[in-house]
Parts: structure tokens; sequence; C-alpha cells
């Protein structure tokens, strides 16, 4: 981390950018010096996946500590957009990079009263100088994938110190909770608290409506979504798209990569199909589009799938270990996702076993899902079943603020950091 920090700071010198300062620890004055009154909680997550999932909490927080300021940091660029759109926090900056000179800059800069960690974002530096600071240090939302739990397990003697910084650990599942005893936080130090993404709202009907717009669709148009996809399971999907678009002429299809460089890609392997597709973001009111969508923007998929006769949800037809399953269920939208649901297993499973969601195994499963669901009755009712799935897991926000709260210093009056 030195030696990226002193090649930062070389690179530094030559580009300017605002984004790059702020991974090293450099803010503007006029934030510096509106922070240095009052008290602010330090709230980082990784990207926006992490973001969305936090934003009931930020939401809870603020409704019930308005006095307080989040400011939130991203480690990507995408994840600070979103935020910022969402206006989850006062303030939302880069997060500094892993080294003593860029974060003692930011907690001075900062000066927290408290720091929140979102899901698996654990730097062993940050850590230890909240620690070193005498700061409450939350894991919120907490859990290591499969993917990476060998790679911790194997660094258990450099990371145990620093996750013992934490004072409380919010964990999503009882095996997240195993996990973390395994690499050495005292059980002490862990509580179940469920996952948060699951108290996340339905997108407003009004939004919803105006992006219908947007993509040209008519009421009797019946769209189905493919969301999140990963490499590799555009080759399983993709060349189900002509099938689909047979099952009616009111069929669309919106595509949505999980990683927008992939956008060109899909749009490509289209065109080799035969199929005619457009971008998102080519779209205008007057514009007459195609009947397959390919999905280049940030932030707008659950719009899509809160008015989808049915959706896919990607990351499961490939060993990633899937996406937020959940998300289309909000909308009362039925879901089918592969069998590659190590990271949502429990929200799968409430799915199916709710009636509102589907496994399927490839990509002609997931075609006759969706012909099933030409069915508006059937669709509704699937829909209704999922909704009632999401219900049934909710609450982890109002542990994590009960918690985080009982977790608050007695004294907020000018915290001294180093």
């Amino acid at each position: 981390m030195a030696l990226l920090y002193i090649t930062a700071r070389m690179a530094g010198w030559v580009y300017r950018d605002p984004s790059f300062r702020e991974r090293l620890g450099f803010y503007r004055k006029e934030d510096i010096q509106k922070l240095s009154t009052g008290y602010n909680v330090w709230l980082h997550a990784a990207s926006t996946g992490e973001v969305n999932a936090i934003t009931p909490f930020c939401l809870a927080f603020r409704k019930a500590k308005p006095e307080a300021r989040i400011v939130l940091t991203t480690t990507s660029e995408t994840g600070k957009k979103i935020a910022q759109e969402k206006k989850l926090a006062d303030y939302v900056f880069l997060a500094p990079l892993d080294e003593r000179w860029p974060l003692k800059r930011a907690f001075q800069a900062f000066r927290p009263v408290m720091v929140l960690v979102a899901e698996t974002e654990f730097w062993p530096n940050w850590l230890r100088r909240a620690g070193q600071n005498g700061l409450p240090v939350l894991l919120i939302n907490g859990r290591i994938s499969d993917r990476s739990f060998p790679s911790y397990l194997r660094l258990r003697k450099f990371f145990g110190p620093a996750l013992n910084s934490f004072s409380l650990c919010l964990v999503q599942t009882p095996k997240d909770a195993d996990r973390l005893a395994a690499l050495g936080v005292s059980m002490k130090r862990i509580l179940l608290a469920g996952q948060m993404k699951y108290d996340r709202q339905a997108p407003d009907a009004m939004a919803v409506q105006n992006f219908k717009e947007k993509l040209c669709l008519m009421n009797r148009d019946i769209l189905f979504t493919l969301g999140s996809l990963r490499s590799g399971e555009e080759d399983q999907l993709l060349p189900r798209v002509p099938e689909i678009l047979r099952f009616s002429p009111d069929v669309k299809i919106l595509i949505a990569p999980r990683h927008l460089k992939n956008a060109p890609v899909y749009r490509e392997k289209l065109k080799a199909l035969g199929v005619g597709n457009v971008f998102r973001s080519e779209l205008e009111k007057e514009q007459t589009p195609e009947r397959v969508i390919v999905l280049d923007t940030v932030g707008e998929l659950s719009l899509a799938y809160a008015f989808s006769r049915a959706a896919f949800v990607g990351g499961t037809l490939v060993p990633i270990g899937g996406h937020n399953v959940m998300e289309p269920a909000l909308s009362h939208v039925p879901v089918c996702f592969g069998p590659y649901t190590q990271n949502v297993g429990e929200a799968a499973q409430a799915l199916i076993e709710s009636g509102g969601g589907f496994l399927v195994d490839n990509g002609q499963d997931v075609a006759k899902v969706f012909e099933k669901f030409l069915d508006s009755g059937l669709s509704k009712e699937a829909g209704h079943r999922a909704h009632d799935a999401v219900v049934s897991m909710r609450g982890a926000t109002e542990r994590t603020v009960r918690e985080v709260f009982n977790h608050w210093p007695v004294d907020t009056s000018s915290p001294t950091v180093k």
C-alpha cells in the first residue's frame, strides 16, 4: 500500500483530477470547513450493490438523528454517483487509499464520532486507525462470500487484529457469523441482524411511469427483463431472445448487463442473431424503438423491473453466487434465477417456497417461464407471492439502527482524531 501511495502521489502531480485527489485524502477547503462543526458519522460502502443495500439504513438513520451528518465514502465511481443521486448522505467522497497519510487526512477532515462499514470492506489500516482513535466501529449488513472466505482464512493472522477493531459486527446470515468467528472475531461481538436490502421500498410510481415513457412503451406492451447479466450468461440467454419475441408482437425485452462495459458486446451479439436493438441512452419519446432495449445507464434497473411481466436476475447461471433476486419482487414481479445462488440463498429459497420465484437451469427454461407469464393473471398472482416473501424477511434495518444507537458515544463534542 505504501508503494501504491507513492505511485499515486507521483501521478497526482500530473493528473489534477478531483476524484484522484479524494483517493489521496485531499478534499475541498469549503467541505472541510463545513465538516469542522457539529458531528459526523463516517459510513463506507464499496459500490452500487452495497450502496443500494444500505439505502434503507441511511433513510432510517437520518430520520432518527437528523442533526448528525452522514459522510459516505465508496470504493467505486459508480457507487459514488448512485449515492449522490439517491441523496443518501450529506457528503459523498471516494474512499481514501488504505495507507497512513490518506487515512490521516480523511479522519482529520471527517472528524467522525462513529465509523460504519458495510458488508465486506475489511481494510486493515483503516480499521486499526479507527480503533486507535477510540471510535465505535460497526460492521453493518456484514457478509463474507464463498469466494472471498478462503482468502481471508489464509490471511487471518493479518486480518484478525483489524477485524477485532469492530465494536460490533451485524451480519446477514448464520454462515457469515461463523465465518467471522473463524477469522478470530469474538462471538460476543457478532450479532445476526439479517439483510437490509429486503427493507428497501419499491420505486416511486411516478418515477416508474416516467421511465416507462422514456422507453417508449405502451400500456399494451409486455416487458420481460433480463437483469444484472454476468459474462457467460449472455451466451445462454441472448440466443433465446428471438424465441421470446415470437411469443407475441407486444413482447419487448430489456437486457441489463451487470457491468456497462458489456453493453456494446451484447448489442453486437444480438445483431449477429438478427435481432434489432437500441441502447437505453438513445431513446427519445418521439422515437419508435426496437423491441429489444439494452440498458447502458446506471440506476434504472429497478425501474425496469417495476413494470415487467416477469424478470430474470443474473449472476445465477454462472458460478458468481447471484445478485439481488428480491429486487423485482419488491414491485410484485415474479422472478426466475439459476442454480448459483450462494450469495442470495436464503432469499432464493423464500421466493421458491412462496411460489413467486422459479429456479431455472438454462436459457431455455427462462424462455418457458416468460411464456407462462404472458398470462397477466398468473403474473399478478405470482408477483404478489414474491412480494410476500420480501415482507417475511424484513426487519434488519430496524435492528441495525437500534444497535448503532446502543453504541452511540456519550460525548460527541469536537472529536479529536489522528
